[in-house]
């Protein structure tokens, strides 16, 4: 039988081969003929070869159009190495999860799963496709720090790791894509999927990096990983308590059935039934597990290996189109915009916290537009604006930067912090430009502030290059544009970030990014191919309709209490309260025991600080420097008369305050600081200016005032003036010891008293008097009159 068992001529030969065996069959026990019977057969022959045409007809067209459908899901080559198969019309999504979690991120990132999970079941049945979707969660921790994602709660990440292994989430395919390197909790949200990807060099483990009670981690977190591993089975249990808990001691063990992983404690009841034939130590006691992919593809815990998400795709067996991210919060954007325009100030700064810390405390937002239209300005002003939007949650709130025309500086920075830039056509993103008159305003240790607040709060957020965020404000440092040679990755940094990443060998250098020494300047085009940029739109109207927003952005603008704050702390309301403050003090001291003066100085001073301490500028220590100076101004004056040693200590620590309250450092190092310091003396300067001429028309009007004739004291006319200068150039008041008079105004102790018809400034004896009571002279030196209170004794 050599004829193919497929073909047609086959099949009709074996079907009239069985039909004469039959026929002679039948014809043997029957007695008929031979034409009968083809007469019987003929018609029956004849409709099975017609049916067998039909069947044919109809398995070629289903045949051709597998086919089709095999040609358009065809996966590149690359998948055959990996072992993938392509997955027609599988449903898949891509959910961003970015570390650490802290919060209630854990409860919104489950809606939003629930939300996608519900999406790819929908689409599944759809499609009628019978298999599970896949849901991918690409865990992203904050880049440049030392331990990523090792500041997640433990509670937060238990919860959301427990919700991974419901029933409900069982429906879908979880698979964790871990690209960089995660400690600390975020780990544990990994072993709860189902699937590991990760890339070559990406590090997982050492759970416990993050945790400082020993007992703690025993008690409640190592139980918790156990479970979760036990439930998953992604990986072996025994490394995932290694991961968590450093007490363990993980052996591999290679027995007869082949390589298993056990605990230390453990190995007896293991080793009771099997044979060893190989045992090393993998995870010494004192330590916590941590393996790289290739590690943990060698163990079996990692399913594949990716760097990327174009070779997570190839990986699944999926086109790079299906696994773009599941924008999530697009679904319900709740819009607001921040306005950035003209110089930046740490006035700006504050208002914009205190707008948006507002409105994400009250739930009102999930998207925040920051218009930026700005030269730049105070740089820690502008880094500190950068790192504010840079550390907000990611997974609960979207950052959009939108540039219509220029940010330089401090705003470029800005704008390169938020999640997302959209630039206008042709708007720049610019380095600040400083020549070489206005380098000796910069000094070193500014710049290295920024450098460092920079390194440490904002390259920590987004996935930003530290040296490229520096180079907006410092255009010494030099970029270039680097190639990963594994992974294809493109990035701008400077020669010293990439000597001091892990796979330093695995970057090239490239050309600069600059030619020369022309000032770093990215368009919208430029800023786009390197990545910086998101989109480029023509327009406002366009942004929105770029993410889909139902309304334009409300923008965030001062409610009263804001505004009332900004017009306190401006120059000119400041030096008016100052004014008062001061005058104040003046006519306290001038007319004491009344207190107008006093009451009006302590409010001025209050509206004053209080401004200032809401602008952000003022703190406890110019809060003391003021009580403390007016505390030592008082000493002098009641309790201790003598050089002025403490009256002048107090004016200057009253004037440092003041001056301290209104910048935002203590010792200027930039031109800005500069500025602003010349602004804060300036308005101190005008106070007490005002505060003097202010004085002057008191001394002459206010005695004659309707209002203030019987609150001060009337000086004398010209003619007494005259006697009492020749008096008190030759004064004596012994003649005085003995006679009686009354208290003109409070001594505490010193004060004036009426005395022998005359007003003489005296000085109490022991306690201090009131106003009115009766005293006699007891000692007089010269113009040094000493008084008692006349009564019983």
């Amino acid at each position: 039988m050599a004829t193919p068992p497929n073909s047609r001529p086959f099949a009709l030969y074996e079907l009239r081969r069985i039909i004469a065996a039959r026929n002679e069959f039948f014809c043997s026990q029957a007695g008929l003929t031979m034409a009968v019977l083809r007469r019987r057969w003929t018609g029956l022959l004849l409709s099975c070869v017609a049916l067998l045409g039909v069947l044919s007809t109809a398995q070629a067209q289903l045949d051709n159009h597998n086919l089709n459908e095999t040609k358009v899901l065809k996966k590149p080559e690359a998948n055959k190495s990996v072992g993938s198969v392509p997955e027609a019309n599988t449903s898949v999504a891509l959910v961003r999860v970015r570390l650490p979690i802290t919060g209630n991120a854990d409860q919104i990132l489950q809606s939003i799963l629930l939300r996608v999970r519900d999406d790819l079941l929908s689409q599944a049945r759809l499609n009628t496709d019978s298999r599970r979707p896949l849901l991918v969660l690409q865990f992203d921790p904050p880049t440049q720090n030392d331990n990523p994602g090792s500041s997640s709660q433990f509670e937060r990440a238990l919860s959301l790791a427990r919700f991974l292994c419901t029933r409900q989430m069982s429906e879908v395919k979880t698979v964790a894509f871990v690209p960089r390197t995660i400690r600390g909790h975020g780990t544990l949200l990994a072993l709860s999927c189902e699937e590991i990807v990760m890339a070559p060099d990406a590090l997982l483990g050492e759970a416990a990096a993050n945790e400082t009670d020993p007992g703690t981690i025993l008690d409640a977190v190592v139980p918790a990983y156990r479970v979760i591993a036990e439930t998953k089975r992604t990986i072996p249990v025994a490394l995932a308590i290694g991961m968590i808990d450093a007490k363990a001691e993980v052996l591999q063990v290679k027995t007869e059935q082949g390589i298993d992983f056990v605990l230390r404690e453990d190995f007896d009841n293991f080793a009771a039934d099997r044979v060893i034939l190989e045992e090393n130590t993998l995870v010494p006691s004192g330590s916590l597990a941590e393996f790289d992919g290739r590690e943990g593809r060698q163990f079996g815990f990692v399913k594949y290996l990716a760097s990327n998400r174009e070779g997570l795709a190839r990986a699944l067996g999926l086109t790079a189109e299906s696994l773009q991210e599941r924008d999530l919060l697009a679904e319900n954007w709740k819009p607001v915009l921040v306005d950035i325009e003209g110089p930046i100030t740490a006035q700006l700064a504050s208002q914009i916290e205190s707008l948006v810390g507002r409105e994400l405390a009250q739930a009102n937002c999930n998207w925040i537009g920051v218009r930026i239209d700005s030269a730049g300005g105070d740089m820690g002003a502008g880094v500190r604006i950068a790192s504010f939007l840079a550390h907000l949650d990611s997974n609960t709130v979207r950052t959009v930067a939108y540039v219509p025309e220029e940010a330089s500086g401090g705003a470029a920075i800005i704008a390169l912090s938020c999640d997302q830039l959209v630039m206008h056509q042709g708007a720049e993103l610019k380095a600040r430009n400083i020549t070489r008159q206005q380098q000796q305003f910069v000094f070193a240790d500014d710049l290295d502030a920024a450098r460092q607040a920079i390194r440490e709060s904002l390259a920590a957020g987004p996935p930003k290059n530290w040296s490229l965020l520096t180079a907006m404000i410092d255009p010494s440092i030099e970029l270039y544009e680097y190639h990963n040679k594994k992974t294809g990755e493109k990035c701008l940094m400077s020669s010293a970030e990439a000597g001091a990443k892990e796979d330093s060998d695995d970057w090239q250098k490239r050309e600069p990014l600059l030619a020369g020494q022309e000032p770093l300047v990215l368009d919208n085009l430029r800023a786009e191919q390197h990545k910086l940029a998101w989109r480029t739109v023509e327009s406002f109207d366009q942004l929105i309709v770029l993410y889909g927003l139902e309304q334009e952005p409300r923008v965030l603008k001062p409610n009263w209490a804001l505004e009332l704050v900004e017009a306190l702390a401006s120059p000119g309301v400041a030096a008016f309260l100052l004014t008062i403050s001061f005058f104040g003090i003046y006519f306290e001291l001038r007319a004491p025991g009344i207190g107008v003066g006093a009451f009006i100085s302590a409010v001025g001073f209050l509206l004053f600080f209080w401004s200032m301490y809401l602008n952000g500028t003022a703190g406890w220590l110019e809060v003391i420097l003021l009580l403390a100076g007016i505390c030592f101004i008082l000493l002098e004056i009641f309790v201790l008369p003598g050089f002025g040693i403490f009256g002048l200590g107090g004016g200057i620590m009253i004037i440092a305050s003041v001056i301290l309250a209104s910048v935002t450092f203590v010792w200027p190092h930039s031109e800005a600081e500069i500025s602003e310091l010349t602004h804060s003396v300036g308005t101190v300067g005008v106070a007490i200016i005002c505060v003097i001429a202010l004085a002057t028309i008191s001394r002459h009007y206010l005695p004659y005032a309707p209002l203030f004739r019987n609150v001060v004291l009337e000086p004398p006319l010209p003619e007494e003036r005259a006697v009492l200068n020749q008096r008190e150039t030759l004064v004596d008041y012994t003649n005085l010891i003995g006679i009686c008079g009354v208290a003109a105004t409070d001594l505490r102790p010193a004060g004036k008293a009426t005395i022998d018809h005359e007003l003489i400034d005296v000085i109490a004896e022991g306690e201090p008097l009131e106003q009115g009571t009766p005293v006699i002279v007891v000692d007089a030196h010269a113009n040094r009159v000493v008084v008692r209170a006349v009564g019983p004794t």
